[in-house]
């Protein structure tokens, strides 16, 4: 089939409403240009690639390469290549951002190039520059509905007998389950200083347990094949394995969700800060983040232009709902993570 080519007056004049409607100030920034970006594996990575990158590339001109990683891993492999980074903007949960302003691999956002952060509520730019909260997560208890036909209600669930051997965990390098562990440790006693309540609880947990995925992504592949049948999960992991046809929900558990905030970053020594800056613009824009937050998706928009869909607010109305929910205080956790996380991998073995 003849493809037409676009007369280049009418390719630029596209280009040009591409980037206005993502509140860019011009067309093309570098045509032509890659900067690499980071994601997280699963849900986030297919919407990014759906979503996210084809503004950008419409806005810009340039293009991205995508990699799939976890937060922590994202910060070491920066960290050891400080003066040639491996990546040029990166998304962070909270607890690995702040543990990581330690390291100064961050390059202050160059305002006059990122528009949209002027939709951005104070409350979710760093106060020192270094970057922007772009969004928002929701955890709770997954489980198969074909299998379990009472939804589950309490994290105590998990340890009932007719669940031996159907249980799927994450490694405690990902904030979703760093973030569940601090919860258990909460209700049982605990903290994020004193953490044994929780090894205590997966200890009890462990003949429950199926298997324990490197990454909220790998964990979900778990349900998809039919491996496990309940879990802590994400909401935008769920929202994507119900959108392929996978039996499965995300219950509330008693004591309420828990919220996960992720930001972006321009890093360090970048070769490509504009770009990186114009990929943060798109990714904060109201078209973006409205259509992430809405389903399959459902991630939790920060600008106040985006909107809340309806298959999100099953989970929040509104942003203040969302603050509201159970959190984690990452500076009182971060300094003994990297401790809980290596005993985490040396104790929980399926």
């Amino acid at each position: 089939m003849a493809i037409r080519s676009l007369p280049r007056r009418a390719f630029l004049h596209t280009g040009a409403a591409a980037a206005a409607a993502l509140g860019l100030p011009g067309l093309a920034l570098a045509q032509g240009k890659t900067i690499s970006a980071t994601t997280y594996p699963g849900a986030w990575e297919s919407a990014h690639r759906q979503i996210l990158l084809p503004a950008f590339a419409k806005a810009s001109g340039g293009s991205t390469n995508l990699v799939a990683s976890l937060a922590v891993d994202t910060v070491s492999k920066i960290v050891a290549s400080k003066a040639n980074p491996p990546f040029d903007v990166i998304i962070l949960d909270e607890g690995p951002y702040l543990n990581a302003l330690q390291h100064d691999i961050f390059e202050k956002v160059p305002t006059d190039k990122v528009p949209n952060l002027k939709d951005i509520p104070a409350k979710f730019i760093d106060p020192r520059g270094l970057g922007v909260f772009c969004s928002g997560q929701i955890i709770g208890i997954a489980y198969n509905t074909d299998k379990i036909k009472t939804p589950p209600r309490n994290w105590n669930d998990l340890l009932k007998p007719e669940f031996k051997g159907r249980v799927g965990l994450a490694g405690m390098g990902s904030t979703l389950m760093s973030a569940w562990m601090v919860e258990i440790a909460r209700l049982n006693g605990g903290s994020e200083e004193n953490m044994e309540p929780a090894f205590q609880f997966v200890k009890r947990l462990l003949p429950n347990v199926s298997a324990v995925a490197s990454n909220p992504g790998s964990l979900a592949t778990l349900f998809q094949q039919g491996q496990i049948d309940i879990s802590v999960h994400y909401n935008n992991n769920v929202g994507d394995l119900q959108s392929k046809g996978v039996p499965i929900a995300l219950a509330k558990p008693d004591t309420g969700w828990i919220h996960i905030k992720s930001s972006m970053h321009i890093v360090k020594n970048s070769k490509n800060v504009d770009l990186a800056a114009a990929y943060i613009n798109a990714a904060i824009s109201p078209e973006v983040q409205t259509q992430m937050a809405d389903a399959p998706y459902m991630v939790a928009p920060t600008s106040s232009k985006a909107s809340f869909s309806k298959a999100l607010q099953a989970y929040a109305a509104n942003t203040a709902a969302l603050e509201a929910m159970n959190g984690v205080d990452w500076a009182k956790l971060n300094p003994r993570r990297a401790e809980y996380i290596d005993r985490f991998n040396r104790e929980v073995k399926v």
